[in-house]
């Protein structure tokens, strides 16, 4: 009577150690703001108070072909696991393992908890990566906004500055006209082009806010590719890159503006140049994706560091020095596919190069 009342206190006891592991790392897996690794991390070091002889028990979670925990060879152990099933897809799995030359065993009460383990596991992980995509997206939201806030300030600044360099240009112009001393009718020449830079700068801010009067006309997308990309020959050819076209012959005609789409392709094509060495690789694509028509940008060049991935279509920022840009070039382009209700992204590796893929609607 005894060993039986000592059995069942065992199997009692057993049945507790469970629950109370079920209910810690179910405590854990809703802190859905730690680290990833960490949360795996703390379900590996409380999964062993389940056990029947945890000090022996070795833990490893596998996911995404990354492994969390102390690695341990198969050969080396009896196991038993548990699948992460995510979203009805298998992505990994938990183990718990004893040494091979271990005299202990597993209870048959231990293969439905880990199963439990799993599925809470997975469970997290959904929900997760759930938060990560929402958080993304409210980023994405929030950096629209600040565009489009941005957008409506720079076309006031624009038309504001518009006149006052009218102004100058206009009387500097008549100035040198009439002015007689060499040194300066040099002096008024140097304001000229000064104004005149300072107007190119407000023309690019008209574009960045979508301000200027667009026309669009049916065009042929692949011919307007090819006709604008000779007037870059002089600097393709300078740092002999290659070249490559796979432009799709069945493209349909698109209504888009030609000259804003030609500051689009400038913009990025120049961006690609400069980004790459001598005898770099350049492929410009197109084709049709559902209901889009699709132009790829890609080059091999040093790449986007991860740290201002999220700035580069920030107006006036520029990783160039002063005199190579005003760091407006892609926020214009940002402008002009968004006028177009196109969207434009990148896939960028530092060391690797870059692809800007820009989409247009098949009907405006």
């Amino acid at each position: 009577m005894a060993l039986e009342n000592e059995t069942l206190v065992h199997k009692l006891n057993e049945r507790v150690k469970e629950l109370n592991c079920l209910y810690e790392i179910s405590k854990i897996c809703q802190n859905l703001d730690s680290d990833f690794s960490f949360v795996l991390n703390q379900i590996i070091n409380i999964v062993p108070m389940g056990w029947q002889f945890p000090e022996e028990l070795k833990v490893n979670i596998y996911f995404d072909g990354e492994i969390f925990g102390e690695f341990f060879s198969n050969e080396n152990v009896r196991k038993i696991n548990s699948d992460l099933i995510v979203k009805d897809i298998v992505r990994g799995c938990i183990v718990v393992a004893y040494p091979i030359n271990s005299s202990n065993n597993f209870l048959e009460e231990e293969i439905p908890l880990l199963n439990k383990i799993g599925i809470e596991t997975s469970n997290f992980i959904e929900r997760f990566e759930q938060k990560q995509t929402e958080k993304l997206l409210a980023e994405k939201m929030k950096q629209n906004d600040r565009l489009n806030v941005l957008g409506e300030l720079t076309a006031g600044i624009a038309h504001e500055l518009n006149t006052p360099l009218g102004n100058i240009l206009g009387y500097a112009e008549l100035l040198k006209k009439i002015e007689k001393q060499p040194l300066k009718k040099i002096d008024l020449q140097k304001i000229i082009i000064s104004v005149k830079n300072a107007r190119e700068i407000v023309k690019k801010l008209m574009y960045f806010s979508c301000d200027m009067p667009q026309h669009f006309d049916l065009i042929d997308l692949n011919e307007h590719i090819s006709d604008n990309l000779g007037l870059l020959d002089n600097q393709i050819l300078k740092k002999e890159i290659n070249l490559n076209l796979n432009l799709d012959n069945e493209l349909p005609k698109l209504k888009i503006d030609s000259l804003q789409f030609t500051q689009v392709l400038f913009n990025l094509v120049l961006n690609a140049i400069h980004s790459m060495e001598n005898k770099g690789e350049l492929t410009i694509s197109t084709s049709v994706k559902d209901m889009f028509v699709q132009v790829s940008i890609k080059d091999n060049g040093h790449g986007i560091p991860d740290e201002i991935k999220d700035k580069i279509f920030q107006p006036f920022f520029s990783t160039k020095n002063e005199e190579q840009g005003t760091g407006l070039g892609l926020s214009v382009v940002h402008g002009i596919i968004k006028s177009h209700k196109g969207n434009i992204s990148f896939i960028s590796n530092k060391g690797e190069g870059t692809e800007f893929l820009i989409q247009l609607p098949l009907t405006l």
